[in-house]
């Protein structure tokens, strides 16, 4: 019996066509015949078959199909089942696909032996099976479409390496019509354009020859915008030169010189066997593959790609496939060599190059001993010939050297741990983790048909357990497809377990902590240490100061030792933020460092370790909130790690406000580490120096997760203080989302406790907290004099930017009173303070109370320069910046009766407030809204506007907000005509605004 592929579907019996039925049964046979001699999965032949509206009875309908066509071939031992799957039997003699590529290769063999004319006939019949393109008909089903673009090209490539046969035996003449049809039919055929270029050279046609290539250019040029690759330029060249090497005799009087030479005959075919389930990694691939099939001339250095990665990452089963795709490129052959770069003892380049020379043809008794006269044979044996070299598991530059070829005719593909920066004009591709798709395809290639009814959280959860490394993905894969017995659910539940997981990961001589061993072992002691101890930290990445930290290291010692765990891939450069590299591990290395820890390190060194990381950051918080408050708001007693290796690590031109914010994630952690290890003051003063930034930047969920740990922590260790301090965090969370009741019982549950344990700097912080509680209930006298005694204490006590805090809700609740002549000169005394404390956040902050005031006297020029003045300053307060600047620039707008300018202004102000779930701004901004809105034509629009800021302000009970906006919509009822509502309303916020007081 025979199948037929290479055109519309077919099978003869004796020579005689069989009518397959169906169009659903050539469906399925063609699936069937693409994976000849595998399983196939009911599941994968039901989706080819009826693609995503697949009927109720797939599973029974692909059962009936595969009897028909049982039937139809009249032999049922062809198809059979195979678990849950099909599997056809046709051995290659029955296959036209098959007979195909074997007659090439055949083909090529005899072309490495210099038969030309056998080399030519066996091209010949290869190619008389094609009767059309493949699986014609059929090539759209998209389990067939890879196969049938594949079969395609090599026809191609077998069709130009028959003419290049032809071309050698002088049948230039005969080429001509063949070959100017297939330029118009593949124009992007460079090969085939040469071809005909030299075909027309050869028979005394020059012009023309120069015209195919003016031809060419325009076709290349105009459809891809690429010129001509240098193939087509050198022989244009060439052509104009009318070079001798171009006359057939010469040529054939090269070829005879090579064939007395057993080694420039000899075509090596070295390549290991791709893996029949790769999957993925398409990008690298075409880029690889781009890189490799563009022509160079002789006198160019070769084309070579580096492949580098972490262990497991799949370097090898990359370029052995990419290799393999390139074998019609470079068809004088391929060379294989294995370095051992992670193994103890490297192989010795010389030791390759003799191996080498004698798959080129060079008998043994012929190698040279000397190694520099084995690379000087090898190289020039590769001159002007296609060879493909690839080098795995390289160690370094040194040793890849030798192996490099001098001729640009030669591609090399370089695999390694390492990244090759030495390797000049290289194009270096770099693996990490799969996507998940085709972390999920790996798997479903690798265990056939036991996935097909596992459910999707199940396999993501394989996937994420996995961290897409796509060694794990082929041993989870083996071993559900070794082990019948074993659920899903169960391997799941193994790979959870992430003390045990690398233990989980073997299959035979397929082990992921093997692969991480063999980098781990090749690096220096101190860098082995640095690896261990960070693995250590929860944190998902880390900075320069983290790793000094938990060596207790230099900072110039820290970054030699990341850049060598960077070089062998133990570490990734997860990013630059602020100029400042961050480093991270991939998932299933952090596991295995972790492993490593706990094997090597003592449990004291190792909670050692992490105090210095953690305690590191709490310096950091520090040099944060000095930065941007003025001073450390209160006092601290846990240890700082080497603060002035911290200040010095970091970016000299950014806030360190924005580099405390890129170790947000590494603050959440840390505290849960801390309370892991119970270390109380860590943990709480960590949670507490977060504070300033979890305010400025609305980090609301880490706030609260922060103080849940530390005061748990904090109360079952018996720690006040602690517990204090938390409930101030506590407050400021619940005043910055606008719950004041709240915020203010915290706060003065944290004075009784600092009052009982006879801390009178704590204490006094909390003074300083009342006003800001004070003046949203309306309670403005008793907030002018809690802030006025705050502000004498704090100064005091030496706190004066605590006191400068403390004093600036002072001025609020005088220009709340009724009093902006009192307001203006409270500002501009603290604003004075600010700057000669450097204290940011507050000269942006009083800058807009400071022009609310001037506007409230009507004092507009100078409110102008004020908020010119905070437009410049305002993102020193974070998010919030974009509100004050939106609103103080809309309310300006306001007062000169611009209000078209004012409605956008204040509408951008509305935006941002929503975006930060601020009702407070909103609110404010809403006030001012609704003035505008007086003066609209569109009252009833402006109307519902009001009625949402009444809704707004009531849910925050800040009883001079409220008041205003009832004030506002009561106008706006009265413009509408409707007096009921407007004395309704007004009566209201008369009695809200007689609350403040």
């Amino acid at each position: 019996m025979e199948f037929g592929v290479l055109g519309s579907l077919a099978v003869w019996r004796a020579g005689v066509p069989l009518d397959l039925g169906t169009p659903k049964a050539r469906v399925l046979l063609a699936v069937l015949l693409c994976r000849s001699g595998r399983p196939v999965a009911a599941a994968a032949l039901a989706e080819a078959i009826w693609g995503e509206e697949q009927p109720k009875s797939a599973a029974k309908n692909v059962q009936t199909y595969v009897h028909r066509l049982r039937q139809c071939l009249g032999d049922p031992g062809r198809i059979t089942r195979e678990g849950s799957g099909y599997l056809l039997r046709a051995g290659r003699h029955e296959l036209d696909a098959a007979r195909f590529e074997d007659l090439a290769v055949m083909a090529r063999t005899a072309l490495a032996a210099g038969d030309l004319e056998q080399s030519r006939r066996l091209f010949d019949e290869a190619l008389r099976f094609w009767r059309g393109p493949a699986f014609a008909g059929l090539a759209d089903i998209s389990a067939l479409v890879a196969e049938a673009a594949r079969l395609d090209e090599l026809r191609l490539c077998v069709l130009e390496e028959r003419i290049e046969v032809d071309l050698r035996l002088a049948r230039h003449g005969e080429l001509l019509g063949e070959l100017t049809a297939l330029t118009k039919e593949h124009p992007f055929r460079e090969r085939m354009w040469a071809q005909l270029m030299l075909a027309l050279y050869r028979c005394g046609r020059r012009a023309e020859a120069l015209g195919v290539y003016l031809q060419a250019r325009d076709v290349l040029v105009e459809e891809t915008g690429l010129d001509p690759g240098q193939q087509l330029r050198n022989l244009h060249q060439a052509i104009l030169g009318e070079d001798p090497a171009l006359d057939p005799a010469a040529a054939t009087g090269a070829r005879e010189v090579q064939s007395a030479n057993g080694a420039d005959a000899a075509r090596p075919r070295m390549l290991p066997p791709a893996l029949g389930d790769f999957t993925g990694q398409r990008v690298e691939l075409a880029e690889i593959d781009a890189v490799l099939r563009e022509a160079r001339a002789c006198d160019e250095p070769a084309a070579v790609v580096t492949i580098s990665g972490p262990g497991g990452t799949g370097k090898t089963a990359l370029a052995v496939k990419a290799a393999h795709r390139l074998r019609s490129v470079y068809a004088d052959g391929q060379l294989f060599a294995v370095l051992a770069g992670t193994r103890a003892e490297p192989v010795d380049p010389a030791i390759v190059l003799g191996r080498f020379l004698r798959a080129l043809g060079v008998p043994a008794t012929a190698v040279p001993d000397d190694p520099e006269e084995r690379a000087e044979r090898y190289r020039s044996l590769l001159a002007e010939r296609r060879i493909l070299v690839v080098l795995d598991d390289a160690l370094d530059e040194a040793q890849l050297a030798p192996l490099i070829p001098a001729s640009g005719t030669c591609g090399v593909i370089v695999t390694g741990r390492v990244r090759f920066g030495g390797l000049g004009g290289a194009r270096r591709v770099e693996l990490g983790e799969m996507s998940e798709a085709d972390s999920l395809a790996l798997l479903r290639n690798s265990t056939d048909d036991r996935l097909a009814s596992a459910g999707q959280p199940e396999l993501s959860a394989l996937v994420r357990l996995c961290a897409r490394l796509p060694l794990a993905l082929r041993i989870v894969g083996s071993l559900l497809a070794s082990r019948p017995h074993w659920r899903l659910p169960d391997l799941v539940s193994r790979l959870a377990d992430e003390q045990h997981r690398l233990d989980a990961l073997r299959y035979r001589d397929l082990e992921v902590r093997a692969s991480f061993g063999l980098s781990y072992e090749g690096l220096r002691p101190e860098a082995r240490q640095l690896f261990r101890l960070l693995g250590l930290l929860e944190a998902p990445d880390f900075p320069l100061w983290a790793a000094a930290a938990v060596l207790d290291a230099e900072l110039r010692a820290a970054q030699e030792l990341l850049d060598e765990l960077v070089d062998v891939h133990l570490l990734d450069v997860t990013g630059t933020p602020n100029g400042q590299a961050r480093y991270g591990f991939h998932d299933l290395i952090r596991a295995y460092a972790r492993e490593r820890a706990e094997d090597e390190e003592s449990t004291a060194t190792r909670h050692a370790a992490i105090e210095r990381a953690l305690s590191a950051l709490v310096a950091l918080t520090d040099i944060a909130d000095r930065d941007h408050m003025g001073q450390n708001m209160f006092q601290r007693d846990a240890p700082r790690w080497q603060p002035e290796r911290v200040a010095a690590s970091l970016p000299p031109s950014v806030p360190p406000m924005s580099s405390l914010d890129s170790e947000r994630i590494a603050l959440v952690a840390g505290v849960r580490q801390a309370a892991a290890l119970g270390r109380d003051e860590l943990c709480w003063e960590l949670a507490v120096g977060a504070h300033a930034l979890f305010e400025t930047e609305r980090y609301f969920d880490d706030w609260q997760e922060c103080y849940e740990t530390a005061m748990a922590l904090a109360k079952a260790v018996g720690n006040l203080r602690g517990q204090a301090r938390l409930l101030i965090s506590m407050a400021g969370l619940r005043y910055t989302r606008r719950r004041y009741g709240p915020a203010e019982e915290s706060n003065t549950e944290a004075m009784r406790l600092f009052e009982r344990i006879g801390d009178q700097r704590g204490y006094l912080e909390a003074l300083s907290n009342a006003p800001f509680f004070l003046v949203p209930n309306g309670r403005l006298t008793e907030a002018i004099a809690a802030g006025g005694e705050a502000y004498e204490r704090l100064n005091a006590s030496g706190q004066a930017a605590a006191a400068l805090h403390a004093y600036s809700q002072v001025g609020l609740a005088h220009l709340q009173a009724g009093r902006p002549d009192v307001a203006v000169e409270v500002f501009t005394e603290i604003l004075g303070g600010a700057r000669e404390q450097r204290i940011r956040t507050l000269i942006a902050r009083d800058t807009y109370w400071l022009g609310q005031a001037q506007l409230a006297l009507g004092r507009r020029a100078e409110a102008e320069e004020t908020f010119t003045e905070l437009s410049t300053c305002a993102g020193d307060v974070g998010t919030s910046g974009g509100f004050y600047v939106a609103h103080a620039w809309g309310c300006l707008h306001l007062a000169r009766g611009e209000h078209v300018d004012a409605r956008q202004r204040l509408l951008e102000g509305v935006e941002i407030a929503r975006a930060l779930h601020d009702p407070m701004f909103e609110t404010r901004v809403l006030v001012d809204l609704l003035e505008s809105a007086l003066h609209d034509e569109d009252l009833p629009a402006a109307i519902r506007q009001g009625e949402h800021a009444v809704e707004v302000a009531r849910s925050i009970n800040y009883p001079y907000l409220l008041a205003s906006v009832l004030d506002k919509l009561a106008r706006l009822y009265a413009a509408a005509g409707d007096d009921a509502a407007a004395d309704r309303l007004a009566r209201e916020a008369a009695t809200v605004g007689a609350k403040i007081h």
